[in-house]
């Protein structure tokens, strides 16, 4: 637990607990993010992507992130450098903004072919690749040829187990702090939905439409 933001509207907070610990445990548990580095956040314009921007730019990191064409406004007033993923191969990118050496940190909040991407943007030896959706099937040659690291985020684990949800609530702390310095804000999808079009809010998320976090509002 930890208190709302008094900056944050009712909306805003019930948006931000589930994606912040997502991309606080990628970033800073298993990867453990810090100034000086070279970090790429995959669905920069998503309701975790959006997040993991933030927090890494918070920590001092230059980040960038993918997106479609017409979200790169998005993801540049968020603080990365956007690269439009439906136009620049990861061969190009990579060789555009870490001089052909990879990211330090890759964050895939997409799964699917976007960590076999990530696999392959991601630095010799001392990267470290994270993602939130490594359910498939994948080939580890590309990661294992630059002796790299993966760790994977569950982040229900916690709450299923009873292990561990104390640090939620630290992290929940970590994330007000944030939000009070004007670091952090979650990026919410502007459609509003009530118990009523809760399959309308899935079928958003799911065709990838939603811009930014889908927030359900529960009427009495």
């Amino acid at each position: 637990m930890a208190r709302k933001p008094a900056t944050l509207s009712m909306r805003e907070a019930a948006a931000l607990p589930l994606a912040v610990i997502t991309a606080w445990e990628g970033l800073v548990d298993r990867a453990g993010v810090r100034a000086g580095q070279k970090v790429l956040v995959h669905g920069g314009a998503g309701g975790v992507g959006s997040v993991a921007v933030q927090v890494a730019a918070a920590r001092g990191a230059e980040v960038f992130a993918t997106a479609s064409a017409a979200r790169m406004p998005v993801v540049r007033r968020l603080g990365a450098v956007p690269i439009d993923y439906t136009s620049v191969p990861v061969e190009r990118y990579v060789a555009e903004h870490t001089g052909g050496a990879g990211f330090d940190i890759v964050f895939d909040t997409v799964g699917g072919s976007v960590l076999d991407a990530s696999f392959e943007a991601v630095r010799t030896y001392t990267g470290h690749v994270v993602s939130a959706l490594g359910w498939g099937t994948h080939a580890l040659a590309p990661l294992s040829f630059r002796a790299a690291t993966y760790s994977g985020v569950f982040t229900l684990l916690p709450m299923l187990t009873g292990r561990g949800r104390e640090h939620h609530g630290e992290i929940l702390r970590e994330a007000a702090a944030l939000v009070h310095e004007g670091k952090l804000r979650p990026l919410l999808d502007g459609t509003r939905y009530t118990l009523a079009d809760v399959a309308d809010a899935h079928r958003s998320v799911e065709s990838g439409t939603a811009d930014g976090k889908v927030v359900v509002d529960v009427e009495p």
